[in-house]
């Protein structure tokens, strides 16, 4: 082979190699646009999913803070609801920026904005319940005035002033059962509510083993368990749940020995037996858990209902079977 022609090989081998270079380097820029762009769209979509969040959440807050006025507890309930509107506003940019959660995150923006919704509505017309409560003190105040007055300048007249004294008398009773009334309203509002009930008999074995079972004679331990709905009033902690079973005819399933008690309710004002009590760690989310209640003696088969209580108020109620 000449010279020449082994230079004109080495020359064409020079220009496809540079050829496939040039190739590798526009398919890689290629990509590297393409990779550029979509982390532009992604970080486009994060910071607009994060300024609905702040616009939200400064939203709600600035609901909440119009609702301050003289009442303490009130206060104290606007205080709750707004930190736990931080903490809310602070998990769901960690799903922002951490995690990256986007589908999720706008269901945890439209769910903050719906609690928060609720709790201001909430605390609105307790404020405005306790307005007319002032109202009627500030009523009450003016007439008590009136009334010391017109004692002073008809001392005279006894009979009067004993009948006003009964209106009087009448007009504080009325505004004790008010102010009852509103009480019973906030302690309301602070019961932990349940959306779900499932109980299920079981069978106790040796080493603390259970196996379900659906025929009454073999029950040897009944399992309540519930799933509680987010109340932002109640601070996370611990709260005590009362269960009330009653059987197919129509008992209370009731042994002292075993935890059986009463309690008061606080909306009929009556007494109400329960069966068994316990205490569950309430997250101030949704919280899932389970009551245990071993009785001393055999069930009999039908439809038993369910009755769960917390802070004085009926929050659940259920049926089942056992055969």
């Amino acid at each position: 082979m000449s010279k020449n022609n082994s230079l004109s090989i080495f020359s064409i081998i020079m220009i496809l190699a540079l050829l496939g270079l040039n190739v590798y380097q526009w398919t890689t820029n290629s990509k590297m646009k393409k990779e550029l762009h979509m982390e532009k769209s992604n970080l486009l979509e994060l910071e607009k999913a994060n300024s609905e969040l702040n616009l939200r959440f400064e939203s709600k807050m600035e609901e909440l803070e119009g609702l301050r006025g003289d009442n303490q507890e009130l206060n104290a309930q606007i205080d709750v609801q707004k930190s736990e509107l931080s903490k809310q506003k602070k998990r769901i940019s960690g799903l922002i920026w951490t995690e990256k959660e986007l589908g999720k995150v706008k269901q945890e923006i439209e769910s903050m904005a719906l609690q928060a919704d609720q709790h201001i509505a909430q605390i609105a017309r307790l404020k405005q319940e306790n307005e007319a409560l002032n109202t009627s003190v500030q009523s009450l105040n003016a007439a008590n005035t009136e009334l010391t007055e017109t004692v002073m300048t008809n001392q005279k007249r006894i009979s009067s002033l004993d009948s006003v004294k009964t209106i009087l008398v009448s007009q504080t009773e009325e505004l004790s059962e008010v102010n009852n009334t509103l009480s019973t309203k906030v302690d309301m509002a602070e019961a932990i509510k349940i959306n779900f009930i499932e109980v299920k008999g079981y069978d106790v074995r040796d080493g603390g083993e259970v196996k379900e079972k659906s025929r009454a004679k073999k029950v040897e331990m009944l399992r309540a368990c519930f799933t509680t709905e987010t109340n932002l009033v109640v601070a996370a902690g611990e709260e005590e749940f009362q269960v009330r079973y009653t059987n197919p005819a129509g008992e209370v399933l009731y042994v002292e020995s075993l935890g059986s008690g009463s309690i008061t309710n606080k909306l009929t004002d009556k007494t109400e037996r329960y069966t068994a009590a316990g205490t569950i760690e309430y997250k101030n989310k949704d919280t899932k858990a389970c009551l245990d209640w071993k009785p001393n003696f055999k069930l009999i088969q039908g439809n038993y209902t369910v009755d769960i209580f917390n802070n004085g108020f009926l929050v659940g109620k259920g049926t089942f079977r056992l055969k």
